[in-house]
Parts: C-alpha cells; structure tokens; sequence
C-alpha cells in the first residue's frame, strides 16, 4: 500500500485518446476520491504522478518499475495475453503441464484447437503441413470427400492484426494456400504495372482501399493463429417480436476484465453482446468467395444484408438484456428456437465465462514468461472476447448452458462501442475500479455508511461494487 498522506491531493493523469473515454474516467475520480489532482497533459518521466491512468503509449513507465509507491494502468508486458498468438502457445503450454499433474482446466474446453504458425509466403506451407500442421493437414484432406455443409471449417488470424484485419475462414488446402497468395506483396512487375495504372488513373484508388479493408501482407504479418471454427453458435435474432419468422444472428461477448497487482482477477457485471449485421448462415463457399460478415461480429466491420454500415448501437445489447429472448440454432431447414433463455442460464454463462477468464490469467502468468509481468502496483482491464455455442450432446428443444469459447484478449479496449445508452453502466463500472484497484493502493477510504462491513478482503464468487473476483493468485518462479 503507498498510503497518500493527510489531506493531501492525489495526483493523477489520466488521458485516453476517446473522449468518450476520458470523460466517464475522470467522471469515475471525481466521484469516488475525495481530494484530486487530475492532468491530462503527459508527465514527466522523472517525476511523474503517483497515479497514471493512459492509453499504455502515453505512460510514464520508469519511474513505476523501480518505485511500488506510483501506480498505473497498464502492465509493462503483457503480450502473452493480448497477442493471439502468444496467447494460443500460453495456454498450449499450461494445459500441457495440467494434463502432466492431472488438474482439470477450464481452457481444456473454453479454447479451440489450433496451430499457431511463422510464415511469410505460400509456398512455406508445403513444409509445415507434414511437419508442425500434420492434424490440420488431416482435416483438410478429410473434408475434400465432404459437401460443404458437413465439413470441419478453419478460422485464420494474424497474431498482430486488430478490428477483424486478416481474419479468413478455409475448408481444404488449396483454400488456405489462395488465403496466402492473397497476403503476398506483389512482384517488382506487378508494382510497376500498378503504379502506371495509377497515374493513368485506371485504378480507383477509393475503391481499392474500401475493398482492402481486412486485407494484410504476410511480409508485414508473419505470426499467425489457425484455430477450428466453433461449430453450433448461439443465436438470436434481434427483431424478435416482429412478423417476419426468426432469423438468427451471430455474436460474440465482449467482457471487459480488470486484473490487480499480482494478482487479482475481476469479472465486470457490465457484459455485452456484440451481433453480426447479416443472419447467421453456415461457411460456404459462392463462386469462390467465401462471405464472412455472418461470421465476423466486430462492431468495425458490420454491415446488413445490403452492404450498408449498421450502427453500433443497433447491434449491441446487454448479455443480461438476453432474459426472455429465444435462443436459436442454425438447422439445414432454417432456424430452430432452443429454448427461452431465462435468469439461471444468464447467470451460469456468466460463471462460465468468469472461470475461462480466471484461468487465462493464470496460465500466462505461470507460463506467459517474459511476456507477462504481473506487477503490485499497477491494473488493467482488458477487454475480453468469448463465443457461446451449443453443447454437442444438448438435448434437442433444450436450452442447455453452453459452452464458453476464448476468442481474444484485447489491451485498451474501446469501450466508444457500448454506445450512449450504456454509458451510465460504464461509470459505474469505472467507479469499481477505483474502489477496487486505486483506493486501497493509496489506503483512501472510499466506503459509506452504510456500506461498512465491506472493508474486508473479498473471497472468490463475491460481487462488489459491479465487479465480481473471478480469480486470484500469486506470481511464483515455477510450478
């Protein structure tokens, strides 16, 4: 604890490139914290104050790594979690080790399968699918005999890529060797042929952009993360209500998690689901083009049926706003209602996905190494993906709870995608986080009357203040 001394002012800067951002931080301070300096102006780096809450770029990080009495926002490393695929060989090696002291995971189920891979052009494939990629050579080979609705699909995602850039899906080896042609830069006679066809002015240079929205170089993009694509989502369809019969539509959780020192994991009340503008159809391939957007829910690349953008706020909606609407399957026919969904299965998803979380955090910070550096005087919220699915095994015409799949973590989430009425939710939540997290550091006493009682520790599966503790933990050298 680095207590701040009587009537003294903390100092704090707090600086987000979002106002939407900044001003539900500093709204959050002002609230809670009862005598406060706040800049928004960058500090300097030798004398920086004892609060930092930034975008990670624009924060002092020297003076905090050797002084435990300063506080900030973002571990200094942490790649192990929000690079897919550091994340992917994190976790691989965690469940290796508990598979090695017989300890159940939930990772064993909330992760899919994948591969992860270091490649810069094609023609490296041939290589790595008899060697490292030999179970996903099988399963490609596999689906050749298969019609396209019963094969085994494949999701691909460069390791650095954020906002949905490079994500593919394939089915067979000649469809990921076209999704890696597609990534090479172009030969010295392609540029020069391109170049003149610019200054002729037959390339739309508008156009070209557009259509390169989540196009990528493997020169520029060498990791990358194959994982199998999670069959049997959960769908809704977000006009249920209407005449028109049900059409189901694809979404992800965002849930937005707040980690400790060293450590402490807290699981935000505050979850959202983020839908895909286009009804959910299985992967299929027309004329050689594969559609993604019933497929791809990132708010930054939703478009209707159309090709027309769709709000933001048309397509989000609280996870706990879910209670009452039918929860959909995808059938050959159509669409079949699962079932209702009801509090309890809120309430059991949300404990699913506070244990893959919790567990995450736990593998990177035993087995992330150098890349994840848990430190006592800082925090951080992430904001954390998941994708819901039916159970194989789930009864037809039954709601079953279901399964929990990490998608991603993300570092400086942006919260701008909550939308306007979310916003006194996001406050709340903010205000959380300095009673959580910046209060006690400082040994400011931030409880009321009538919330004494609350000082003590809280233990694992206790809610306060809209943050539930998830997970908690020490940093150790080894198991």
């Amino acid at each position: 604890m680095a207590v701040v001394e009587n009537n003294a002012r903390l100092s704090a800067f707090v600086n987000f490139p979002s106002p939407y951002t900044q001003s539900l931080l500093e709204r959050a301070l002002v609230a809670v914290l009862p005598a406060l300096s706040l800049s928004s102006s960058p500090p300097d780096e030798a004398a920086p104050p004892r609060l930092q809450w930034a975008d990670y770029d624009l924060l002092a990080f020297d003076v905090p790594r050797h002084d435990a009495r300063f506080l900030i926002s973002s571990y200094v490393y942490r790649k192990a979690l929000i690079r897919k695929h550091q994340l992917h060989t994190t976790v691989a090696e965690y469940l290796a080790k508990c598979e090695h002291r017989g300890v159940e995971s939930a990772l064993v189920r909330g992760m899919p399968k994948g591969w992860v891979l270091d490649i810069q052009f094609a023609d490296e494939l041939d290589e790595m699918l008899m060697d490292d990629l030999y179970e996903l050579d099988a399963g490609m080979r596999e689906n050749e005999g298969r019609e396209e609705d019963e094969r085994a699909w494949f999701i691909l995602k460069p390791g650095f890529a954020e906002r949905g850039q490079g994500i593919r899906m394939f089915s067979t080896e000649d469809e990921l060797r076209a999704i890696f042609e597609e990534f090479e830069p172009p030969s010295s006679d392609e540029e020069d042929e391109e170049e003149l066809a610019r200054h002729t002015g037959e390339i739309d240079l508008d156009a070209e952009e557009e259509e390169g929205g989540t196009a990528i170089l493997t020169s520029h993009m060498r990791h990358f993360v194959i994982q199998e694509y999670v069959p049997r989502p959960v769908l809704f369809d977000l006009h249920e209500g209407s005449d028109d019969a049900l059409l189901g539509q694809k979404f992800h959780l965002r849930a937005y998690v707040l980690v400790t020192g060293a450590y402490t994991v807290h699981l935000a009340h505050t979850m959202l689901a983020l839908f895909s503008g286009s009804p959910y159809t299985p992967p299929r391939n027309v004329e050689g083009e594969l559609d993604l957007r019933p497929h791809l829910t990132n708010t930054c690349l939703q478009t209707d049926a159309f090709g027309q953008p769709v709000g933001e706020d048309d397509l989000v909606r609280l996870f706990w706003d879910l209670e009452a609407a039918t929860a959909l399957t995808r059938t050959k026919g159509g669409y079949a209602a699962a079932g209702v969904v009801d509090h309890a299965w809120l309430e059991a998803t949300f404990a699913k996905v506070g244990d893959v979380v919790a567990e995450t955090v736990k593998a990177g910070a035993e087995c992330g190494s150098f890349n994840l550096q848990l430190m006592e005087n800082a925090f951080e919220i992430f904001g954390v993906d998941l994708l819901l699915s039916h159970p194989a095994d789930a009864a037809p015409d039954t709601l079953a709870v279901p399964e929990v799949s990490l998608l991603e973590f993300n570092a400086s989430p942006d919260f701008v995608q909550s939308g306007d009425a979310l916003r006194p939710r996001l406050l709340d939540m903010f205000k959380g986080v300095v009673r959580l997290a910046i209060a006690p550091f400082f040994g400011i006493d931030t409880v009321d009357a009538e919330e004494r009682g609350t000082e003590e520790d809280m233990v694992l599966g206790e809610e306060r203040w809209g943050w539930r503790l998830v997970g908690k933990g020490e940093v150790r050298g080894g198991w």
